[in-house]
Order: C-alpha cells, then structure tokens, then sequence
C-alpha cells in the first residue's frame, strides 16, 4: 500500500472559484474575496465550491468574467500602491538629501519651499516632458520639515563623533573667536586616526560667559567632557 500523500498542481481553472495562486506560495490557491489560502490536501474544486457558498453565498451564481476582472484589478492596484510606496520612500530620501545641501549652502530654510520645489517641477516638465506636480508632493522641503531634518542629521553626526572619541586617541584644539556683539566664543576641534586617515571636526562652540581666562575656559572644556562621559 502507497502511504505517500498525492501532491496536487495549482490550476489556472482555479479562477472559476474565485481563486488564484497565493503570493506567499504560488502552488497553494487563494480566495480572491477573503484572502484565505488553502493547503494541498484543500486543492479541490469541491473545497472551493463548498468555500465560495459557505463564505460568499451572494457571489456563487458570478461568472468566471467576473473573478477575472477582479484578479486583474487586484495586480493594477499592487502596482499603483507600488510605485506610490517606493515615490514616497525615494521623496524621503531626496527631502533628505536637499535639506544637507542645504545646510552646507547656508541659504534660509524657506528656500526649499519657495525656489527648489518649483525648481524641479519646472525641469521635470520641460525636459521629461511630464507632470512635476507629482513629484514634488513627495519630497517635503517645508521650512519646518527642513529644519528638522538638519537637526535630526546633526544630532546622527553629533552621536557617531562622540562614540567614536570614546574610544580612540584624539587631539584637542582650542580656539577663540568674537561675535558681532563682542560676545566671547571657544571653539573646540578634535583630530584623530580613523581607518588609517588623519580627521578634523568641530566637536563643539561654547559661549564664554564670565571671560576669557585660562580657568574660566578649563571648565567649558572639563563640563563638555564629564556631561558627555568622555574617558
């Protein structure tokens, strides 16, 4: 006696039911209406039937027609939701990436809004030959949104350079500077190895409340370390 169990194939006659192949597994069946997806052992049209009037009574007299249509307008909308899901991650990314820019320019954050955003809708329009409206929805550049994402990345900047002083040998550099007002500033900068490469960063600016003496500057320097546990 053959105690192997019979391993059905799914069948594109499926459709008549109201099942399609499942997109987790493509030999199993799944219920267009529920989502249900059926084991082998349930592959039968009789399992099916039964299915379609236990579960969907009203849908059991529909033709094969109407399933089709159903599973192509189901495959239209995952590829409309999609593209919108990667636009909307690659517009995250752009509005990321424009706000560093930027940073580094100097320029008011208002300038992402009011020149770059038209800016882009103008090139896509005129040289893609499409609608650029689409495109800008996704990329915030909102004063707001800007500003945050230049504090969020600063503050990623900010975290990676600390944990990294913590645990290498580095130099420190002081330096003073006078504002406008002749407020007195300290400037501190850091040189280290890192992968075999000689790095500077600006590791902070203090205001110099007191003066500018050697013990007044010590402790600028003693409260930066000990807030920030550096060894």
């Amino acid at each position: 006696m053959n105690s192997k169990k019979k391993c059905r194939q799914y069948s594109a006659d499926y459709i008549k039911y109201g099942f399609v192949k499942s997109p987790s597994n493509e030999q199993l069946p799944m219920c267009l209406l529920c989502e249900q997806v059926f084991s082998n052992e349930g592959m039968k049209p009789s399992r099916m039937i039964d299915h379609l009037k236990s579960r969907h009574s009203d849908k059991v007299e529909k033709d094969v027609q109407f399933f089709i249509k159903m599973r192509d307008s189901r495959k239209t909308m995952g590829g409309i939701f999609g593209k919108i899901d990667r636009q909307n991650i690659d517009g995250l990314v752009a509005s990321y990436n424009i706000s560093l820019l930027i940073a580094k320019s100097g320029k008011p954050h208002t300038i992402g809004e009011n020149l770059i955003l038209p800016a882009i809708q103008e090139a896509v329009t005129t040289v893609m030959h499409s609608d650029g409206r689409s495109v800008i929805k996704s990329i915030p550049l909102s004063n707001d949104t800007v500003a945050r994402r230049i504090n969020l990345m600063a503050s990623d900047v900010e975290k990676t350079l600390y944990s990294i002083l913590k645990t290498t040998e580095f130099s420190l550099q002081i330096d003073e500077s006078t504002l406008p007002g002749n407020e007195a500033l300290l400037l501190a900068y850091v040189r280290y190895i890192l992968e075999g490469i000689m790095v500077e960063e600006m590791l902070f600016a203090r205001p110099l409340v007191t003066d500018t003496k050697g013990e007044s500057i010590y402790k600028v320097v003693e409260n930066f370390f000990q807030k920030r546990k550096f060894p």
